[in-house]
């Protein structure tokens, strides 16, 4: 009876880990058998485990199963998981210990009594589960939300040893809870541990999504740099033009002479200076986004300072799907990364290549560039051999690229750094007709 019960506390905390997991994570594609046989396995498991009374022992298999649930059937985003996956595990110790001396309190009898007898276990279990239900839910409530896994690794640290020592010393005290007498004392050290993870909870949350405004001001930052660039480059266009119209009569005058005289060389070598200062005046490129004319253009002109040999392919760019911030995060980030990856070059070796085509269903992004070296980074794929390189425009593309649920590959090969990114259209974009050359 005592390992039906222990069972039956184990399958309702992983449903509840379960339900709040779909709230915050986004769900890998699988059916509801594989869930229940996993629930069935880990509760037997934990159970077995009861049986030999080593809280500790329970508490770690019960973390191991949470970290197995979450990498077989989610997709976590960065190491916050982890976290909140041992704050889930000791909230479900102390609700566990807060019915069993709960229900002792209501009916008069010792906690030894309330664990020796199936009956009041199996109604201790019952109590868990309501008790649980409301924590779950104050969980779910404080944890969910945008920028939840943005972290730094020595706050991932502290709020790890945190629980880490709250696990320890509650399983320190056990045994003075399970025997002592004052059972008030006891429910308040119990509550108080109680508010203190769902606090740690909602702390981490406030600091992840912190970090995640941050980062977005960065962006909107960048953004904003590109299109006060954008509008002084307009600003001197807009000037050129003005001297050209103010003495385009005397260049009309000009070539009528130089006509007349017969001197239909020099007329040609001035309609060709004359065509060359026109042509500085339009865009080097336009596109279907205005967003990406800008940052295309901006990068043209950065290409050009750089003495790098910058290519652009665009077929397709109707991407209005994806956010002026994100179109920036991506394009942006990806040449900056390019550029510098190959200025340590000499400028004949400085190659880049952007290519933006639609293949099927999906925005098909790729790059390449020449470098001088990269170094293998284990976050973030690959980091720059150069001085004071962050390697942040490479999470910053990777981070817009999951918003729309696509995928981001960066690799070398053949001696050029190649970018890769595919992002799936919207239904309602892909009604759009394509072309057979769109086909993979």
């Amino acid at each position: 009876m005592e390992f039906i019960v222990h069972a039956a506390i184990a399958i309702g905390f992983f449903i509840y880990a379960f339900v709040i997991f779909d709230k915050i994570y986004s769900s890998k594609k699988f059916r509801l058998l594989p869930k229940i046989l996993f629930i069935a396995g880990a509760s037997l498991v934990i159970a077995l485990a009861d049986t030999f009374r080593i809280p500790l022992l329970n508490s770690l298999m019960s973390f191991v199963s949470l970290l197995i649930m979450n990498n077989l059937f989610y997709k976590p985003e960065g190491k916050a998981y982890i976290i909140y996956d041992a704050m889930l595990t000791i909230i479900s110790v102390i609700v566990e210990m807060l019915a069993v001396l709960l229900l002792a309190f209501s009916i008069g009898v010792s906690t030894e009594i309330m664990l020796d007898t199936p009956n009041l276990l199996a109604a201790s279990a019952i109590l868990y589960s309501i008790v649980m239900i409301a924590v779950a839910k104050s969980f779910l409530l404080l944890v969910s939300g945008k920028g939840m896994n943005n972290i730094r690794t020595h706050e991932f640290i502290m709020f790890l040893v945190l629980i880490i020592g709250e696990i320890l010393l509650l399983h320190f005290l056990n045994d003075i809870i399970i025997s002592s007498k004052s059972r008030y004392e006891i429910v308040i050290i119990l509550l108080t541990f109680l508010a203190l993870d769902l606090y740690l909870a909602y702390l981490l949350r406030t600091i992840s999504k912190a970090y995640q405004t941050e980062k977005e001001l960065e962006l909107v930052t960048q953004q904003s740099m590109l299109q006060l660039n954008a509008y002084n480059e307009l600003n001197e266009k807009y000037a050129a033009s003005r001297r050209v119209i103010h003495d385009v009569r005397k260049h009309i005058s000009s070539l009528e002479g130089l006509i007349n005289a017969n001197r239909a060389d020099e007329a040609e070598r001035y309609k060709d200076l004359l065509n060359a200062e026109l042509n500085k005046l339009m865009p080097r490129f336009e596109c279907d986004s205005p967003i990406l004319t800008v940052v295309i253009n901006n990068k043209l002109d950065a290409a050009e300072k750089k003495n790098v040999d910058f290519r652009v392919d665009a077929e397709f760019t109707r991407i209005d799907f994806i956010s002026n911030l994100d179109i920036t995060a991506i394009f942006s980030n990806m040449l900056d990364n390019a550029f510098e990856a190959c200025a340590e070059l000499p400028e004949e070796n400085r190659r880049v290549w952007l290519s933006i085509t639609r293949r099927n269903y999906f925005v098909f992004i790729y790059l390449e560039n020449s470098y001088s070296a990269v170094t293998p980074d284990p976050e973030k794929g690959f980091r720059s051999t150069k001085k004071l390189h962050q390697g942040i425009g490479l999470s910053n593309i990777r981070s817009a690229c999951e918003k729309y649920r696509g995928s981001f590959n960066a690799h070398t090969e053949d001696g050029m750094f190649i970018t890769e990114v595919l992002i799936p259209i919207p239904d309602g974009e892909s009604s759009v007709s394509f072309s057979d050359n769109d086909i993979f």
